[in-house]
């Protein structure tokens, strides 16, 4: 088995579940090494069985013993290094899912991992081989439908249908929403505000673009006018801040990224 493979989630839960992603190393006595992980504007739910994983954030290293964790949303690059004898599985939550299920601030976990014991999601899915099936047993009863899941949602969606270019007066419009109000949600729920979740959607746009290049050659002021950058400084120094080299030194292979066709 490969050390990353991904699974795709069937409706209803594919409105809320991104994706299925698997960290294999139960195979191996050697430690995986430092691979990166790029903010991706979602939440995760990390089952971890074996050694378990060395991970480090902008505000700590922790060794994630075997368990349930709930990563929230990240500012900045971190490295994962998997302990011989590892496995993990990832379940990634979109950006509105929390509001679905929790009214606890999610910026209390922005670029937080934290050990979760609720028992709707305590569930044993490291060793089933039919990891889908067993995510919608346990999932599948959690979600409720409010004015707020509506809005996260909505907001969510219309800023990634434009790329991360919404400002967020043209959002709060959109809404039908004061600014000030939309931006309390937001970050109630998201953990983020609307600005900085529109900044890590398109750095990740960006990221794609560079490691998975449509031509030869790509011109760096190209990438961030088509990224929606101001200009090739403020986008240098924004994947700097985020990514944590510059776009010219990034090398796609140190990093964990989502396969592109």
């Amino acid at each position: 088995m490969p050390f990353y493979s991904e699974h795709q989630v069937r409706s209803p839960l594919s409105d809320f579940i991104k994706k299925l992603w698997t960290l294999d190393n139960s195979g191996s006595k050697l430690e995986t090494g430092e691979r990166a992980v790029l903010p991706n504007g979602c939440f995760t739910i990390a089952f971890i069985s074996g050694n378990g994983i060395l991970v480090k954030t902008r505000l700590t290293d922790t060794l994630l013993t075997p368990g349930v964790y709930f990563v929230g949303q990240l500012t900045g690059a971190i490295s994962v290094n998997l302990l011989p004898y590892t496995k993990a599985i990832m379940v990634q939550l979109f950006a509105w899912t929390p509001v679905h299920f929790s009214t606890a601030p999610m910026a209390m976990y922005t670029d937080r991992v934290l050990p979760l014991t609720d028992p709707i999601i305590n569930v044993d899915i490291l060793n089933n081989p039919a990891i889908a099936l067993a995510v919608h047993q346990a999932f599948a009863a959690c979600f409720r439908h409010n004015k707020n899941t509506f809005l996260i949602q909505q907001a969510c969606l219309l800023l990634a249908g434009a790329g991360g270019a919404l400002t967020v007066g043209e959002l709060a419009t959109t809404l039908g929403y004061s600014e000030r109000l939309l931006q309390k949600k937001f970050k109630q729920h998201v953990g983020l505000s609307p600005k900085t979740f529109a900044i890590i959607l398109r750095l990740r746009n960006a990221v794609d673009d560079i490691a998975y290049p449509r031509q030869a050659h790509i011109l760096l002021s190209s990438l961030a006018l088509e990224n929606n950058f101001y200009d090739q400084a403020h986008f240098i120094n924004t994947f700097q801040s985020i990514v944590g080299v510059s776009p010219a030194k990034f090398d796609k292979t140190a990093y964990l990224l989502a396969f592109k066709k």
